[in-house]
C-alpha cells in the first residue's frame, strides 16, 4: 500500500490546536505538603500493550511518586494501550486498561499520543477516542481520518503545570502494515519529518517547554531531531527501546515497553529557562500495586480465560532479562531448522520470561507473533556485517541504532565459510530494515511454525 499524498495546511494544525491553551489554567491537582526539588513533574509510558502482571504496580508506583513529590504532575502515555496476544483484553474490550486510564485521569491530566494498538481490539480510531474523551484522556495525534479528511484528534496541546507552558506535539507511526487491516484503509499518514517542520514551532509558540511524543519509530525521529531547538524533548516510542541520551542539547529517550519501566521528567525552572531531566523506574510485577485493579484483573481474567489458555507450557526457574529470554527462542529457531544462527526482531516479544508456570496466557504475552520460519546461505564475511546492526540495546548514540532489530547469541565467525541462517517471516520479508540486506535468498521450513518452536523448546529444557 503506498501512502496517501497528503498537503499539510497550516491552518488545520492551528485549528486542532485551537482550543488546547484552556487546559494551562485547568484546576489545581491536590498536592502533599511535601514538595520535590523540582517544580513539576512528567511521568512517562511507551508502548503499554496490556501489561497486566504489571499494571497495577505501575498504577500504585505513579501514585506514591506524585504523593511524595507534592507538585504539579501529569501523565504522558505514547500509545499501545491494547495488545490484541492479550485474549483477556480482547475478550473483556479492555475493561482493566479503561479502569487503569481512568484510575490516572482521576489524579493528574493524561495525554495519550495514539500509537498503532489502539486498534489492536477495535476496528476504528473513533471508537477508542469516544471512550477515552469519557474516560478523561486526551488524545492527540497527527494520524488523518481519510473518510473526513480531518486529523482524528488535535495534533498538539499544552500543559499547565507549577506555570510552566508545555506543549506536546503527537506523532504517529507511518507504516500501514503496523495497523490491523480492519483499520489500515481509513488512515491517512503524514511524512514524519516534513510535518515537523511545518508544525513544530505554531503549535510549541511561546511554550517554557516543547515536547514531541512520537510513535513513529527512532528511524524517523532522527530525520527531524536535528532541527527541533535546544531544549526540546523527544519522548519516543514504538520500536520498544529503552535509552536516554542528550542529542545535541535535545533530550530524547525511549521508556521500553510492557510497563517494564516508569519514566519520570523533573521539570525546573529558572533565569536560563526550563530544564527537563529524565530518569527510569523499574516496575516490578511481583509487587502486587493497587488492590483495586489487581482484583479487577483477576476476575477479568476468571471470566475470560479458558482451559487451554491456562495450560502450563513450563517452569521457568528464574527471571530472565528481554535480551537472554529472546535468545531461547533463537536457540530454539536455530534447533529446528538446523541453522548455524538464528536472530529475530525485538519488538515480535514483549513481556520477558518471569520465574514460575509460564501458561500459554504468559507465552502470549511474551512471543506476540507467529508465522513461519525461513533460512539463507550466507557468508561469514557478510553475515559478520549484519551481526554489526544486531543487539542494539547496548548502542550509546543514535548513530548506533537503526530502531527495531534483531537478537542474536554471540558467535565467532570464519569469514571464509558459509553459514546456514534462520530467521522468522517477518524479519526476512524486511530484510532491508533488519539486517541491512537486500539480497539474501530465503527459504521457508516448511512444517515449522514461530510460536509452536519456542513453545516446544521451552517445555523441552523447563519441564
Amino acid at each position: 500500500m503506498s501512502k496517501p499524498l497528503f498537503v499539510l495546511d497550516r491552518r488545520l494544525v492551528l485549528k486542532a490546536g485551537a482550543a488546547i491553551l484552556a487546559s494551562a489554567g485547568s484546576p489545581a491537582w491536590a498536592q502533599s505538603t511535601q514538595r520535590s526539588p523540582a517544580d513539576a513533574l512528567l511521568f512517562t509510558i511507551s508502548d503499554l500493550h496490556a501489561p497486566y502482571a504489571r499494571l497495577p504496580n505501575l498504577l500504585k508506583t505513579i501514585g506514591t511518586l506524585k504523593a511524595e513529590a507534592g507538585v504539579p504532575c501529569a501523565l504522558l502515555l505514547n500509545g499501545d494501550v491494547f495488545e490484541r496476544g492479550n485474549v483477556v483484553c480482547q475478550r473483556s474490550n479492555g475493561a482493566a486498561d479503561w479502569a487503569f486510564l481512568a484510575a490516572l485521569a482521576a489524579q493528574m491530566p493524561v495525554v495519550l499520543n495514539l500509537g498503532n494498538h489502539e486498534t489492536a481490539i477495535l476496528d476504528d480510531v473513533t471508537l477508542f477516542l469516544e471512550r477515552a474523551d469519557r474516560t478523561g484522556v486526551q488524545v492527540i495525534s497527527n494520524l488523518i481520518d481519510r473518510r473526513t479528511g480531518q486529523f482524528f484528534a488535535p495534533v498538539s496541546t499544552r500543559l499547565g503545570l507549577a506555570g510552566l507552558d508545555v506543549s506536546v506535539l503527537g506523532l504517529a507511526a507511518t507504516n500501514p502494515f503496523v495497523y490491523r487491516e480492519p483499520v489500515r484503509d481509513t488512515l491517512t499518514f503524514l511524512d514524519t519529518a516534513q510535518f515537523v517542520k511545518d508544525a513544530f514551532d505554531d503549535t510549541s509558540a511561546g511554550a517554557d517547554l516543547a515536547i514531541a511524543m512520537s510513535h513513529a519509530g527512532l528511524a524517523a525521529d532522527k530525520g527531524y531531531i536535528d532541527g527541533l531547538p535546544e531544549g526540546a524533548v523527544v519522548q519516543g516510542a514504538h520500536d520498544h527501546l529503552r535509552f536516554d541520551i542528550d542529542h545535541n542539547g535535545k533530550l530524547y529517550f525511549h521508556g521500553g515497553s510492557w510497563g517494564a519501566y516508569l519514566g519520570i521528567v523533573s521539570l525546573t525552572k529558572s533565569a536560563e529557562g526550563t530544564r527537563a531531566a529524565y530518569r527510569a523506574q523499574s516496575i516490578d510485577p511481583s509487587e502486587g500495586g493497587d488492590a483495586e485493579l489487581a482484583a479487577l484483573i483477576e476476575t477479568q481474567k476468571a471470566m475470560h480465560l479458558t482451559d487451554a489458555d491456562k495450560e502450563v507450557i513450563a517452569h521457568i526457574p528464574q527471571s530472565l532479562s528481554t535480551h537472554d529470554s529472546i535468545l531461547v527462542a533463537t536457540d530454539a529457531m536455530r534447533l529446528a531448522t538446523g541453522a548455524d544462527v538464528a536472530m529475530i526482531g525485538h519488538t515480535t516479544f514483549g513481556a520477558p520470561l518471569a520465574a514460575g508456570a509460564l501458561t500459554r496466557f504468559d507465552f502470549d504475552a511474551f512471543v506476540r507473533f507467529g508465522g513461519g520460519l525461513m533460512v539463507a546461505d550466507v557468508s561469514g564475511d557478510r553475515l559478520a556485517e549484519i551481526l554489526l546492526r544486531a543487539n542494539q540495546f547496548t548502542a550509546q548514540t543514535l548513530e548506533g541504532r537503526t530502531g527495531d532489530y534483531v537478537h542474536v547469541a554471540d558467535v565467532r565467525l570464519d569469514p571464509s565459510r558459509t553459514y546456514r541462517l534462520a530467521v522468522n517471516a517477518w524479519t526476512a520479508k524486511n530484510q532491508t530494515a533488519y539486517l541491512g540486506t537486500t539480497d539474501l535468498a530465503f527459504k521457508e521450513v516448511k512444517g515449522l511454525e514461530l510460536k509452536a518452536v519456542i513453545a516446544g523448546h521451552l517445555a523441552s529444557i523447563y519441564n
